[in-house]
């Protein structure tokens, strides 16, 4: 295979597999039809591969793709969304070793980039508390 486009959320155990057995090279995708795209769509984000996610590629990838999102009722009271966002943010460390796709959260991207639903106000409550909004 000379070239491909693979849509997947990073690390990926099929990019790991392959950039361990063959040479492979992460390539930089970015310019005016991605910056169109992140801008004519809102659940698209520019994104980053960190460089040494996978052999081969020891500098960092530009790239778009989509963040997940957790999403709830606007029926679930404040207190209760406001208990667990709080919950995750002042554990922010912690949560981020959950998973090796938490890895490079940041907390004010993860707050503004690619928002597929309106803020709940419980959460907002907690962001302004930071200072992030």
């Amino acid at each position: 295979i000379e070239a491909m486009i693979y849509t997947v959320g990073h690390p990926a155990a099929a990019v790991t597999e392959a950039a361990s057995s063959c040479d492979v090279e992460l390539v930089s995708v970015s310019g005016a039809p991605i910056n169109k795209l992140v801008a004519d769509n809102s659940f698209y984000r520019v994104a980053t591969i960190p460089g040494g996610m996978y052999a081969g590629s020891p500098n960092d990838t530009r790239t778009f793709g989509v963040g997940a999102t957790v999403i709830t009722s606007a029926d679930v009271p404040d207190k209760v969304v406001y208990t667990v966002v709080k919950a995750v943010f002042d554990n922010f460390a912690d949560f981020k070793k959950l998973h090796p796709a938490f890895r490079n959260l940041d907390e004010k991207q993860m707050i503004s980039d690619g928002l597929s639903a309106p803020l709940h106000a419980g959460a907002v409550k907690y962001y302004n508390e930071r200072g992030w909004m």
